[in-house]
């Protein structure tokens, strides 16, 4: 059929049915990202005992080089090479591997792979003849990293093995993926927030944005606000933000587990006619300061903050202190410190 992948229509093993249901339940553990790829990189083995591999996300490095999440048996210049944005014009974007996601091996090559550099001066110096590459594609065209497979054998990876792959390239691309928790994270949240992610690196890519482009949250310093309400350890933070012209941002802050933060915005608006200053007092009332405490910090008389108190419990219709607080956490007035 027109457009079929390669080796679809292959029929599997048993053994290659079970290395496929295993990897499928591997990607969806709780495991780090490199615990799972370990774990699936064994299984793999099953179907083409391979000598080295190799897996690496699409995160680049100031220098453009790719983010290995998992490498086995290369040499430390084949690594870095295959690391390479020169790895990526030679051979995963020539031959259109983006957008297929099905491995190709060496016997497949459209050219001479002794042309090929990587293959010429590393693998063959490293005494691996054959094997696979697999670019890590998501269903909606994302390139998230690849795999690389390499054997000291010169016989090729069966086409069962290729299948086996194949069929699971869908899976690995969204595990390796570090945005993926980010993208999952969004869904889940209200449908007028804007999300926007952080990566490690610090980028910003927006992840919802109602507003579209001309929404005023794009202009928010969200790698600077994210790092001062999540500092390390934190997972979550509520808080408000200033919005420019007056009034506030009802904001959340996410810490997802492959190191990608989120950030999600809303418009807040009243909170309660609370001014600037009571959502001072009721930010250090979240902290368990005292009222002294909250007078030295503000420089103002203790008789004041007891008003400013009184004032807070009266627009929120608390009757204690620790009322307005358990309200101040549950809706996210927090002003960040």
């Amino acid at each position: 059929m027109a457009g079929m992948p390669p080796w679809q229509g292959i029929p599997l093993s048993s053994e290659a049915v079970e290395v496929v249901s295993q990897v499928a339940g591997i990607v969806t553990s709780s495991a780090s990202v490199e615990e799972r790829m370990e774990e699936v990189l064994d299984q793999l083995r099953r179907v083409f005992p391979f000598d080295a591999g190799i897996v690496t996300s699409s995160t680049t490095t100031p220098s453009g080089s790719r983010t290995p999440i998992l490498s086995r048996g290369y040499d430390d210049d084949f690594v870095e090479y295959l690391l390479s944005p020169e790895w990526q014009a030679e051979l995963i974007e020539p031959f259109g591997m983006p957008r297929t996601g099905w491995p190709l091996r060496e016997r497949d090559l459209p050219v001479d792979p002794m042309t090929v550099r990587g293959i010429a001066e590393y693998g063959r110096a490293q005494g691996l003849y054959e094997g696979m590459v697999s670019a890590l594609h998501t269903p909606d065209g994302r390139h998230t990293g690849f795999l690389m497979l390499s054997g000291s054998s010169e016989e090729s990876p069966s086409d069962e093995a290729c299948a086996v792959v194949g069929r699971l390239s869908l899976a690995l691309a969204n595990m390796v993926d570090p945005m993926q928790s980010a993208r999952v994270l969004a869904t889940t949240l209200e449908a007028d927030a804007t999300s926007l992610a952080v990566r490690p690196d610090g980028t910003v890519v927006p992840l919802h944005v109602p507003g579209g482009t001309d929404s005023p949250v794009l202009d928010l310093p969200v790698t600077e606000i994210v790092a001062r309400v999540l500092p390390r350890g934190r997972w979550t933070a509520s808080f408000l933000w200033p919005r420019d012209g007056g009034g506030w941002y009802s904001c959340q802050a996410f810490r997802c587990r492959d190191g990608v933060a989120v950030l999600a915005v809303r418009d807040a608006g009243r909170l309660h006619d609370l001014t600037p200053r009571e959502l001072e007092v009721l930010t250090s009332l979240t902290t368990g300061d005292s009222n002294s405490d909250i007078a030295d910090q503000l420089s103002v008389t203790t008789r004041t903050v007891r008003a400013h108190v009184e004032h807070v419990m009266a627009k929120l219709r608390v009757g204690s202190r620790s009322a307005a607080v358990s309200r101040a956490l549950a809706e996210g007035l927090i002003l960040p410190r």
